[in-house]
């Protein structure tokens, strides 16, 4: 084990750690740095089920539009909006819980 000085504070840093304990500087090529965000499923299943819920409400909305049906139109858009707000709570909740 070497000592280096840090490049940023001057600190004596070994050459296996890959970052300065002194200033948090990394000492080791930016390359082989391993960032791991983590989403939870939870977060994940409601974006999958907005996901649904919007093509099924276009589907509907489509039938509806061919059939000239004035409910099932209505049922198309709710379901459609019901999607739209899975998936922005899934985006709004990952976001919160990762920081």
């Amino acid at each position: 084990m070497a000592l280096t000085k840090c490049p940023e504070c001057c600190g004596d840093v070994s050459d296996k750690a890959a970052s300065c304990l002194h200033c948090g500087y990394p000492t080791r090529a930016p390359g082989r740095a391993q960032i791991i965000e983590k989403t939870g499923r939870g977060w994940k299943a409601i974006r999958v089920l907005g996901w649904l819920l919007v093509v099924v409400g276009v589907l509907v909305l489509r039938a509806s539009l061919a059939t000239h049906a004035g409910d099932t139109r209505r049922f198309g858009w709710l379901i459609t909006g019901v999607g739209a707000a899975c998936l922005i709570t899934s985006r709004v909740g990952a976001w919160w819980y990762h920081g």
